[in-house]
């Protein structure tokens, strides 16, 4: 009863096989390493891990694995993913807003180079190892300018830091894509500061005061000021896509990273070559099931088609339980599973071993079938234990993929205990009392030489 009830409860789990949550290797995906400076600190680089999975989940991937290399790399995996450059711009992205007067940019440089020459530097690193405040920013879209690129030395007025919220909208007029922000209580002081002083400003002056919002170095919007903004809300407006506002609001809502990180390698797996994977895969575990229960009913006969029956119960019991545990399948994954199907049937074969020998002393099935179970589970205990313990090793020390091939090794060896000791017991059993289960020959039991020669139990009498 206990059995047909586990059996039914994983089944619904097991079937259909797409419940299965598929890995970056069979469904297809992104994989990508970011890389943070030599001695960033541990906290940052934590701080970066936790922003990056934010993101990832505001993107919707489902079972992204995320995890650290090293000193100062991440590596990220996002299954399924279609999307891989713009899912790269979004992880990856530094995301420093900050906002600027427009009147402290000073003078308008032609490229990148001109402008750090002017910092008397070469390279950007080297711009920010500078004492004081040094950025260089990048002004394309409504610059009367045109494009332009400017070396800023007086700190923003106010930074993403203070930003509570942002959602993709609309403007009203235009009904173009935009991106309205809330600043936190602090951040809704200063900016009402500023906005008063730039109004003041421009009433005085008569010239319009612009307030440039930068991202990351590039002025994404750089609106005029005419009056006093209260209420700690604003907005970024431009040549947007509805894409592009709603990934910029993403990656504000979640915040700046701390560091910058560098891709160090990037692998986009293809569907098709997943599928061609997972295909793969499959046909190698049919094909070792059958071959498995080929050899049990050829040596073992009825009981090894109790055995293989025993077999496609467990491979149901071990799907339905990965799924119901949530359990993200890999290549490896398949190769732990496709191993435990031969140790699976390892116990079968020893209990049955330690049943002929009882028949071979004289003891009907009945009895030979009690013993074999009981003489033979010390050793299927310890055999399957030693390996439960390695694969708890491997997945507490190893990492990535390896960890899938360790849990489903360490399921599948704990499950086919169960299905050994529990399973095939109770279905010998339930078949105890039918006549072909007493004939020793069809059951695989007879000896060949010495003791009990019989080919069934009622030649005894």
């Amino acid at each position: 009863m206990l059995v047909a009830i586990l059996l039914g409860v994983f089944a619904y789990f097991a079937f259909p096989l797409s419940k299965t949550h598929l890995g970056l290797d069979l469904q297809g995906g992104l994989a990508v390493i970011l890389q943070a400076p030599d001695g960033t600190d541990v906290a940052k680089l934590d701080r970066a891990e936790t922003i990056i999975q934010n993101r990832i989940n505001k993107l919707g991937v489902t079972e992204p694995e995320i995890q650290r290399q090293g000193n100062n790399k991440i590596s990220i995996q996002l299954p399924g993913i279609k999307d891989a450059q713009t899912a790269l711009d979004i992880i990856g992205k530094t995301a420093v807003l900050e906002f600027m007067e427009v009147n402290n940019f000073g003078t308008a440089y032609a490229s990148q180079a001109d402008a750090l020459k002017a910092a008397e530097v070469a390279t950007t690193d080297a711009l920010a190892a500078l004492s004081g405040f040094h950025e260089i920013v990048h002004w394309v879209n409504g610059n009367p300018a045109g494009d332009k690129y400017y070396l800023v030395t007086t700190q923003p007025q106010l930074t993403g830091a203070t930003l509570k919220d942002a959602q993709q909208s609309y403007e009203s007029t235009t009904n173009k894509p935009k991106v309205d922000m809330q600043f936190n209580s602090d951040g809704a002081t200063i900016f009402d500061q500023i906005t008063k002083k730039m109004s003041e400003t421009a009433t005085i002056t008569g010239k319009d005061q612009l307030l440039a919002i930068v991202l990351d170095g590039d002025v994404q919007s750089a609106p005029r000021v005419l009056d006093e903004i209260s209420g700690g809300n604003a907005e970024i407006t431009g040549k947007f896509t509805l894409a592009e506002a709603k990934n910029l609001a993403l990656v504000l809502q979640t915040g700046a990273l701390p560091i910058k990180l560098t891709q160090v390698s990037t692998n986009m797996v293809g569907a098709t070559l997943g599928k061609a994977a997972l295909n793969q895969a499959l046909l190698a575990g049919a094909i070792g099931i059958l071959l498995i229960m080929v050899f049990m009913i050829a040596y073992y006969r009825l009981l090894g088609v109790v055995a293989s029956v025993a077999l496609i119960i467990y491979s149901v019991l071990f799907i339905g339980i990965l799924n119901a545990v949530g359990v993200t399948m890999t290549l490896p994954g398949i190769a732990g599973m496709i191993i435990t199907l031969g140790m699976a049937v390892d116990a079968n074969v020893l209990i049955f071993a330690r049943m002929r020998d009882e028949v071979g002393g004289g003891k009907t099935v009945g009895a030979a079938t009690s013993a074999g179970f009981k003489k033979a589970f010390r050793a299927v205990f310890d055999c399957n234990m030693t390996t439960i313990i390695t694969a708890i090793i491997l997945f507490w020390a190893a990492s990535g993929a390896i960890k899938g091939f360790a849990l489903t090794l360490g399921i599948g060896v704990a499950l086919s205990m169960f299905t050994a000791v529990l399973v095939t017991r109770s279905m010998l059993s339930l078949l105890s009392g039918w006549r072909p289960f007493r004939n020793l020959r069809l059951l695989g039991l007879h000896v060949t030489s010495g003791g009990y020669t019989a080919a069934d139990e009622g030649s005894r009498s």
